[in-house]
């Protein structure tokens, strides 16, 4: 080779080495910058959207426990109506106190109390008893001095005002009937129906005896303080309602719990039952409807984010739990799933909108059912 081609060669290479490193410096400036990017994309906060203004929902305060039993839609006694103060005395020589069954009124001799019927007539002398009140319809219940510690006394009456003595049998779910019944609109799908000693069905708000399905369950099966006597699951349209019944077969009903919601909003903290399944199944297809948001930002570290959690299916086989923060992120948990169905876990990004909305449903929607 000749020195000028050696020349032209070495030049040549020295070229290219130069070339090949200004690549490489190029290149590592590049992923210095998307490094950078990416570590300042994990420190950002959510980003300030606006979205609607929501607050915390008031009627959460009120609620001091929670109580499956927070929805009461019917019940057979209401002691309203049948108790009532006396507010001007009907007869000179006696002074009463209440109106009984708008039948009887009861006056006080010193401690003892007695009945008048309402033309003023001695029908049970204040003797011995010290309270006199009506527990069901047709029954009364007279008591005896504390000191006396002496079992409780019952008188039945007609609607005529006539009293006979009445032997009082505490409550036992083997006195209820339940059998299978004709549909009122002539389906043929069974119903069945839950009689009571008296002879008379249990109802629903609407008068209809007709349920779905009848089941005596335990009071452990359902999360109340109320104190009945008997539990009874009843099904109807998809609803689920609860027959509970105290120690003289009157009966409460309540519509069964399909959710429970949990929500934190500036510091204040409140849950509640959702105990309505209209209610329940609009709450289904706004949270089916949330689309993933179209923007990203990272998770908020922060402890005092708002949020809501909303356990799905709470008498179904398969629960959900899902919580929604503020910032837009989603974890969906199937905390118990039915047999052959899978065990789900995991997180979305939803527009920041959607946890307003939900908020706001709340607000104006499922505070309603603690309003009625």
């Amino acid at each position: 080779m000749t020195k000028r081609k050696q020349c032209a060669a070495l030049a040549l290479a020295l070229t290219l080495t130069i070339s090949m490193f200004g690549c490489e410096k190029d290149k590592e400036t590049t992923q210095s910058s998307a490094v950078s990017q990416i570590k300042t994309s994990d420190l950002a906060q959510p980003s300030n959207v606006k979205v609607k203004e929501y607050k915390f929902p008031e009627f959460l305060n009120k609620i001091k426990s929670l109580d499956e039993l927070s929805r009461k839609l019917y019940t057979s006694f209401d002691s309203t109506q049948y108790v009532s103060e006396v507010e001007e005395q009907p007869f000179e020589e006696y002074k009463c106190e209440k109106l009984l069954a708008d039948l009887f009124f009861t006056y006080r001799d010193g401690r003892a109390v007695g009945l008048l019927d309402k033309s003023g007539n001695v029908v049970l002398e204040a003797d011995e008893y010290t309270e006199i009140t009506v527990v069901s319809n047709g029954i009364l219940q007279l008591s005896y001095d504390k000191e006396r510690n002496a079992p409780m006394q019952y008188m039945k009456y007609d609607s005529d005002g006539n009293l006979s003595d009445y032997k009082h049998k505490k409550f036992s779910a083997d006195s209820l009937y339940t059998y299978e019944s004709q549909a009122d609109d002539s389906g043929t799908d069974a119903v069945y129906s839950l009689m009571i000693p008296d002879g008379k069905n249990v109802v629903s708000s609407d008068g209809s005896d007709k349920w779905d399905s009848v089941e005596e369950i335990s009071a452990d099966s359902i999360d109340t303080n109320k104190a009945y006597k008997g539990f009874y699951k009843l099904t109807k349209n998809g609803g689920i309602y609860y027959a509970c019944f105290d120690d003289f077969y009157n009966y409460d009903i309540y519509e069964g719990a399909y959710a429970k919601v949990c929500v934190k909003v500036g510091g204040e903290y409140g849950e509640c039952y959702l105990a309505d399944h209209d209610d329940y199944n609009e709450l289904v297809k706004m949270i089916d409807s949330f689309g993933n948001a179209s923007y990203r930002t990272a998770p908020s570290k922060d402890p005092g984010l708002d949020f809501i959690q909303i356990t799905l299916g709470l008498k179904e086989n398969t629960k959900t739990e899902i919580t929604i923060s503020s910032d837009g992120y989603c974890l969906t948990d199937t905390i118990e799933a039915a047999e052959g169905e899978a065990v789900n876990k995991y997180f979305s990004y939803l527009d920041k909108e959607d946890f307003a909305d939900l908020i706001l449903w709340c607000e104006q929607v499922l505070a309603e059912e603690y309003q009625k």
